[in-house]
């Protein structure tokens, strides 16, 4: 979101600005995953000495696993053209399920082996989702009802893959693709970083206080280095991956959702300064930039997975609407004045700072969606090359503007970036008028008919923030996160702040009352 310095500036900036689903354990271990843009699943084989294997299933699915070879032993059939690699790092073309003593794998899928391991993937790279009770489904793809540890998942191309075979132990994961394993599918979240500093035991007694208010996800951002000499937090440090780790792994040992968000910068970056960490201002060309993304990326998710904070979704840049990795910037953190404001190799669609409204006369050509391409591309990828099941979002402060977030959800497709999710700000302030939000949101699903949809930040409209995702069709609207409600400030002015801490103890607020109703009027999905 903006930060303070852009409240004399909101007018200038236009105005501020998976399916989860949970799927019960199916009884005989049949369904199918929601059609997508897989090819016609493969005929099942015979599964081992004993029985046939289901029909092959129809587009989208692999299979009916009426009987994935009734209790076989352990053989397994292909389809034709089954590829233990999909298609632009997907598991397979059409997916695969497996089934007790047996597997059948549609088109280009994968074969099962022999009753475990079984996995499913939809075409456009859906990744398999991890195996659990009934089964999972993918963001893209809708739920199917799935044997006992069978899994579906749909790929970032809107496909879902097929149906989980009966007795599968645990899918494995293609690439580009993201499945959720968390026991809900709507997230009622806040992002509460500003406790970072707080000792262990307070974030603890938070995270309580939280859940018990019916919220199940907590968003964490994390700079590149904020001791840097633009950094965040020159001192301490906070906000950097180590305690983001730490704060994360309570967030994961609270059994809540993760979502990590990557300002690639030491310090805000918003629609008005996305600074270039001066450790990466000597690259000379956007291969080297997008490698530093990239490593830096692979880094931490590595870091993050070790230290036992897993993230469930990963945002590749804050509020990115006017690109990322853009300017040079001073020691509070803004960019400097004139041309000297302007990295030379950018990844700008356009040029706006506090200081600099207008472009700088003598400023280097924009990168456009050239440069933004490869830079988002290069951090979306290096985190499914560590971990397909995580999902990457996408984040724009143009809740309001329909025209501006439908144009750059095209940009990034065309560039393919790997994305699940894209996510707006909703900042009643800013995103001008909240009436406007519910079009904006509408038409990107009906557009972009392969995405879920987050509000990533919003501030007093509460209810009308969470309201415009939940009611989007089909589950399409999977959360909202609430910006700060531990702290009070313009973003949530008056008085719309949730907690106030003192010392250990947090003391709730007036507003809190809303997501009590929250917890019993979304209760389907919690």
């Amino acid at each position: 979101m903006r930060r303070p310095y852009l409240v004399l500036t909101a007018a200038i900036l236009w105005g501020c600005g998976q399916s989860e689903g949970t799927t019960p354990s199916g009884a005989g271990g049949s369904g199918s995953g929601i059609a997508g843009a897989s090819g016609s699943a493969g005929a099942a084989g015979s599964s081992g000495a004993a029985g046939t294997s289901g029909a092959a299933g129809t587009t989208g699915s692999a299979g009916s696993s009426g009987g994935a070879g009734t209790s076989g032993a352990a053989g397994a059939t292909a389809g034709a053209g089954g590829s233990a690699a999909g298609r632009g790092g997907a598991s397979g073309g059409g997916g695969s399920a497996a089934g007790a003593g047996g597997s059948a794998a549609g088109a280009g899928g994968a074969a099962g082996r022999g009753g475990t391991g079984g996995t499913t993937a939809g075409v456009g790279g859906g990744a398999a989702g991890r195996g659990g009770t009934g089964g999972t489904a993918g963001v893209g793809g809708g739920g199917a009802r799935g044997g006992a540890g069978g899994s579906t998942s749909g790929g970032a191309g809107g496909a879902a893959g097929g149906a989980a075979g009966r007795g599968g132990a645990g899918g494995t994961a293609g690439t580009g693709g993201g499945a959720s394993t968390l026991p809900f599918s709507f997230y009622i979240g806040a992002d509460v970083t500003d406790q970072e500093p707080q000792p262990a035991t307070t974030r603890a007694a938070l995270l309580t206080t939280l859940k018990a208010h019916g919220f199940n996800y907590i968003r964490l951002r994390t700079f590149v280095d904020p001791r840097a000499a633009d950094g965040y937090d020159k001192q301490n440090g906070w906000g950097a991956i180590d305690p983001t780790v730490a704060f994360g792994k309570q967030v994961k040992d609270a059994g809540m959702g993760l979502l990590i968000d990557f300002h690639y910068a030491d310090n805000w970056a918003d629609p008005a300064k996305q600074c270039v960490p001066p450790a990466w201002q000597g690259y000379t060309t956007i291969a080297q930039l997008a490698t530093a993304v990239h490593d830096y990326t692979r880094d931490s998710i590595n870091k993050l997975i070790a230290g036992g904070a897993r993230p469930d979704m990963v945002q590749i840049g804050n509020e990115s609407t006017p690109g990322i990795l853009i300017h040079r910037c001073d020691s509070g953190g803004i960019p400097n004045a004139g041309v000297a404001g302007i990295n030379p190799v950018n990844g700008a669609l356009y040029y706006y700072t506090e200081r600099d409204p207008n472009p700088p006369a003598g400023a280097p050509p924009i990168g456009g969606w050239t440069n933004l391409g490869q830079l988002l591309k290069a951090g979306a990828q290096a985190v499914k090359e560590i971990d397909p099941g995580i999902i990457n979002v996408l984040h724009l402060d143009r809740g309001q503007d329909l025209a501006s977030s439908r144009s750059f959800v095209q940009g990034a497709m065309t560039a393919g970036v790997p994305f699940e999710v894209f996510g707006e700000s909703c900042y009643s302030q800013f995103q001008t008028p909240s009436s406007s939000w519910p079009n904006t949101f509408n038409s990107l699903a009906t557009q972009f008919p392969s995405l879920k949809f987050i509000v990533a930040e919003y501030g007093p409209e509460q209810r009308t923030a969470n309201d415009v995702v939940w009611n989007l069709p089909n589950q399409r609207g999977i959360g909202a996160f609430n910006w700060a409600p531990t702290s009070t400030g313009f973003w949530n002015e008056p008085n719309h702040d949730l907690l106030r801490r003192s010392g250990s103890t947090y003391t709730v607020q007036t507003d809190m009352a809303i997501y009590d109703q929250l917890k019993i009027d979304y209760a389907s999905r919690l």
